[in-house]
């Protein structure tokens, strides 16, 4: 970013080796391939991860399928079922370290530097579905985690520049979305997960990544008929399933 330094012009700003997460950044552009971290470019040979909510640990499967070398992944869940399925899948490639709420300055720093901060906050208290939702600010509810994200950002940003993203429903009301760009001082990217697979899933992204928003996905025209296993003889009655969830009327899709 400074290959040559000027007093009279910079001041004190003055140039630093390139790291590994910014040599990732200049391939992908540059050449359009998967990011990846040469391992002589790096004194870790990989990015520290922190998830906030990561429920069974999807964070860590598409670090994996971008080619990512992650060196250490750290999980806030508290959901035990997600931690099962994290687990079963990923082994000790995932530290657990409980609660966010619990997680204070001290623990932060014993984490050592994060490169990368991710998290989608619980949507139940923030979707227009629920008509009984409680909104971000009541602390009877799950919405107001999102502040913990933010929070837990703010501690990260003192110490170094991080790559950061958050994610949410589309479905919320335009106030709160108007709330939590305030808040990250970004405006978010919609993304339909219908673009990728057989499910209605529209999601805004809030974040610094390279590229976001910029890229255009194309649509894989993936039909529900081609995810059912073939053994079990089934046959699709839509062409993209709605997002599933426990209640009886999502599960007879």
């Amino acid at each position: 970013m400074c290959e040559t330094s000027c007093r009279s012009l910079n001041g004190y700003i003055q140039p630093r080796g390139t790291s590994h997460v910014f040599e990732m950044i200049t391939m992908l552009f540059a050449t359009g391939k998967k990011p990846t971290i040469p391992k002589e470019k790096s004194k870790n040979g990989g990015i520290r991860v922190l998830s906030l909510f990561d429920g069974i640990g999807t964070g860590m499967v598409v670090l994996k399928k971008l080619g990512i070398n992650v060196l250490k992944y750290y999980a806030c869940e508290i959901d035990q079922d997600a931690i099962n399925v994290s687990t079963f899948n990923h082994g000790d490639s995932v530290t657990h370290i409980g609660d966010v709420s619990n997680l204070d300055e001290k623990k932060l720093a014993d984490l050592g530097d994060i490169d990368l901060l991710i998290g989608g906050s619980p949507c139940t208290e923030l979707s227009l579905v629920n008509p009984a939702r409680k909104g971000l600010f009541c602390t009877d509810g799950s919405g107001y985690l999102f502040f913990e994200f933010f929070r837990i950002l703010m501690i990260l940003r003192r110490s170094k520049p991080i790559f950061w993203l958050f994610e949410n429903t589309a479905a919320m009301p335009k106030s709160t979305r108007e709330v939590i760009t305030r808040f990250l001082e970004c405006d978010p990217v919609i993304i339909d997960a219908s673009q990728l697979s057989a499910q209605h899933r529209a999601r805004l992204f809030w974040g610094n990544i390279p590229g976001l928003g910029c890229t255009m996905i194309t649509d894989m025209n993936i039909s529900l008929d081609q995810c059912l296993q073939n053994n079990l003889k089934r046959e699709a009655t839509v062409d993209k399933i709605r997002t599933v969830t426990t209640s009886s009327n999502s599960l007879k899709q």
